[in-house]
């Protein structure tokens, strides 16, 4: 491990700003880094002792950002940004310093749990060997495997998960799962089937123009930190304008030069009004739309027609006049480009909310350009050989009502396990928490209470959580900076890396790596599963899962990686316009703005703007319900980190000022929200918090962050202070820290115990299968 100084790192970091001002953010960054790296040193300012360091990749949201974990007699003391990191360069969040809360948390799991009697969720366990656990769990699912495909896994995010998905497709299960559908999976449909790829990234760096719909890319993104550097970097460095469209004041829309309140749900009739005035005034990219579309200009103009500014101004809110300006500004602006996440395709018509913001790019001609809107690039990653065969797909892993989606997501495999129609024998869990993140939580928790439908329950975790408190067995994991995996996502600069995920300090107690325990899991179950785990370490896994990249072998490969945290080849550069050499990844080769499998389908094979019926006519009391992210909580991943908690603890309702007037609210008040009849089900369910009172958010809709309201995370979750009796009491040592007895949070308001998306019902966007988050109608009162 090498080591380096406080002053020596800080000259890491000007010196990749310097970089950053002359070089298009990368090629020489990592050089310069490493000069100062490998003849530095760091010792603690206060003790004097040597530091040592490791780089690592944070795991504390999506988007996995560099760093750089300082390390005293084998402890973690401090993380930060790893300048050598291309997404990142040396930044990193609140979320990722927190890391090292998540590490020594003093309720995290240690050693495996076994329900002891009587009914799931009683919190009567008690502690066996890793022997007594793997014992047990290999006898279940060996009797299982005479029905292989009633195993289901459940993760977090299956494209990270591969010894989940290669672990269930070992033993004969279609049934591996990921969160996907509860987010992103409306972007990606939507994405997907316009340009032949799953997401996309807006070169922000370089636009002239941006258009933000919805987004947030200064508080929640899947690239979060990569993305708001390139973000801040087209405002300072590229003058870009930005113009902002949301229902709520966020940190983007505040550096915006423009920010316009939308009505909920109207996203897609803005962006249309927008693209019909491009395309009458004649702004529109002729030559483009003729060559890369397989649409013409004239069906375009048709098509369009019906989406005056005139219409867009009585249901979206924003004057006729802005949206005339803002379009030929946009189309006059070169580059320019669109900026969107969950915020605009977490409503029933997601997909066509996408579909109509890219249609901006496409008919500008602002189509993986630079400065314009890119396609993702990234690595793709070897499956080791021998690889066992996917099944055949099932219900859960395809359902035939969502043909487009990806993969089903974790919500509605607990609806369609309800209605019993795919049984299950053995479900596995790891890292993810869906009694807490899926919306109408009460479904999935009444579904995993029922040992008729999940006769028997394994959770994977590192800490307690609202779904392992409804598991058969525990097996406690490590957590990431004692774990290993290779970590590819897209990435900000557009052009790919590999980075690693490493141990950093050795596993606590007798936590166990996920790789350890698949392998020992299906060496013990046998019939074929062993044959597809003989790696003897998890470095030997990962060398053969980065075996096709020839140029990070090259540079030394694992050992690069290991030493350096990160790789990527310092000679390439954004290959801008990469369809020109062979068109897009769809069946025409062309960008299908006319969705034929759409068509297929009977839905809009252009993108179309559909109303959501329920925001029509709102009664009185009746609001829109948001649930956002912010820049400190990632929903259940990280409410056991003291920093954070004491940052955001609270959650209180956010509620316009005149809207609270009209209803006899006052800030401060304690209000219920009530889900209506409108939201699709007749069972009532409501929650309490205080108001907020904002103007900083659209008169129809009320608003409650997200990661907030734990019920089974432990102390620090939970806002419970802990006495120095019983701090001394915990074991290891390691784990006992005296600020426990200084939480404090719990006095703070009512909304410590408050998970907005417990009145959220099971509502999937019918192209894409992903949750309709937006789409929730409440009614406000005061309690």
């Amino acid at each position: 491990m090498q080591n380096i100084t406080r002053r020596d790192f800080l000259k890491v970091g000007a010196a990749s700003t310097a970089v950053l001002a002359i070089e298009c953010q990368f090629g020489p960054i990592a050089s310069a880094a490493e000069r100062f790296i490998e003849g530095g040193r760091s010792v603690n300012r206060t003790s004097g002792l040597p530091r040592s360091f490791l780089p690592s990749t944070c795991m504390q949201c999506p988007a996995g950002c560099g760093n750089i974990s300082y390390i005293e007699e084998s402890r973690v003391v401090k993380i930060g940004g790893n300048p050598t990191h291309l997404s990142n360069q040396g930044s990193l969040c609140a979320r990722g310093q927190a890391g090292i809360n998540a590490l020594y948390d003093p309720d995290r799991l240690l050693k495996p749990m076994k329900r002891a009697k009587g009914i799931r969720g009683n919190n009567d366990w008690i502690e066996i060997s890793w022997e007594e656990a793997y014992d047990e769990i290999a006898k279940t699912m060996a009797a299982a495997r005479s029905n292989p495909r009633d195993f289901v896994f459940l993760t977090d995010d299956l494209a990270q998960d591969d010894l989940g998905r290669r672990f269930t497709y070992a033993f004969g299960s279609p049934n591996a799962i990921g969160s996907t559908g509860v987010y992103d999976a409306n972007k990606l449909v939507g994405t997907q089937l316009t340009w032949g790829k799953a997401g996309d990234m807006p070169d922000l760096a370089h636009s002239k123009y941006i258009l933000v719909f919805g987004a947030n890319p200064l508080e929640s993104n899947p690239q979060f930190v990569g993305l708001a550097r390139r973000f801040i970097d087209g405002i300072q460095k590229n003058q870009a304008k930005v113009v902002a469209f949301d229902i709520r004041l966020t940190n983007t829309s505040t550096r915006a030069n423009e920010t316009h309140y939308v009505n909920p749900g109207t996203y897609a009739l803005l962006a249309l009004s927008m693209a019909n005035v491009i395309m009458q005034e004649g702004l529109y990219d002729a030559a483009f739309i003729e060559q890369w579309t397989n649409v013409s200009a004239a069906q375009l103009a048709q098509h369009l027609a019906q989406y005056t500014p005139e219409r867009a101004e009585a249901e979206t809110g924003v004057t006729a006049l802005v949206i005339r300006r803002i379009a030929t500004e946009f189309a006059a602006t070169k580059p320019g480009t669109t900026i969107s996440d969950a915020m605009l395709s977490n409503y029933a018509n997601g997909v066509q909310n996408e579909r109509a913001v890219m249609l901006l790019n496409i008919i500008t001609g602002n189509i993986d350009t630079r400065g314009g809107l890119c396609m993702p690039v990234q690595y793709d990653l070897a499956e080791p050989s021998p690889a066992p065969p996917a099944p055949a797909p099932s219900l859960l892993s395809n359902p035939p009502e969502l043909p487009f989606a990806f993969q089903q997501s974790v919500e509605t495999t607990m609806q369609m396990i309800k209605d019993r129609k795919h049984s299950v024998n053995v479900l596995m869990t790891h890292g993810v928490n869906p009694v807490y993140s899926n919306p109408d939580m009460g479904l999935t928790e009444d579904v995993l209470m029922d040992q008729t439908l999940i006769p028997y329950h394994i959770a994977v975790t590192p800490y307690m959580n609202e779904t392992a408190a409804l598991a058969d067995i525990i097996l406690p994991e490590t957590t990431f900076l004692e774990d290993w995996d290779i970590e590819v996502r897209p990435s900000p600069e557009l052009v790919p890396y590999v980075s690693l995920k490493q141990s950093v300090v050795p596993a606590m107690e007798s936590a166990r790596s996920f790789f350890e325990i698949t392998t020992q899991l299906a060496g013990m179950i046998m019939g074929g599963m062993e044959q597809y785990f003989a790696y003897k370490s998890v470095q030997g896994y990962l060398k053969a899962r980065i075996s096709d990249i020839s140029g990070l072998n090259q540079a030394g490969g694992l050992d690069y990686l290991m030493q350096h945290g990160v790789w990527y080849d310092p000679k390439t550069r954004p290959n801008y316009g990469s369809f020109t050499a062979g068109g897009f990844a769809t069946p025409s080769g062309k960008l299908e703005v006319y969705s034929q499998p759409l068509a297929d389908r009977n839905f809009s094979a252009l993108p179309t703007y559909e109303p959501i019926a329920s925001f029509r006519e709102l009664g009185n009391n009746e609001m829109v319900l948001s649930i956002f992210d912010t820049a400190i909580q990632t929903d259940a991943k990280t409410g056991n980190c003291m920093w954070l908690n004491e940052i955001q603890h609270d959650n209180p309702v956010w509620i316009n000022p005149a809207t609270a007037a009209r209803l006899g609210i006052k800030d401060g008040d304690i209000v219920k929200l009530t889900r209506s009849h409108k939201s699709g089900e007749a069972k009532e369910r409501s929650i309490t918090s205080t108001a907020y009172l904002t103007e900083g958010i659209h008169e129809e809709v009320v608003a409650m962050a997200n990661g907030n309201g734990r019920a089974e995370s432990g102390s620090v979750a939970e806002g419970e202070p802990l006495t120095a009796d019983e701090i001394t009491e915990i074991e290891p040592r390691a784990l006992q820290d005296p600020n426990m007895k200084l939480i404090w949070w719990k006095e703070k308001g009512t909304g410590i115990g408050i998970n907005a998306k417990q009145i959220v019902p099971v509502s999937p966007d019918p192209i894409g299968g992903g949750q309709a988050w937006g789409d929730v109608v409440v009614t406000v009162a005061k309690a």
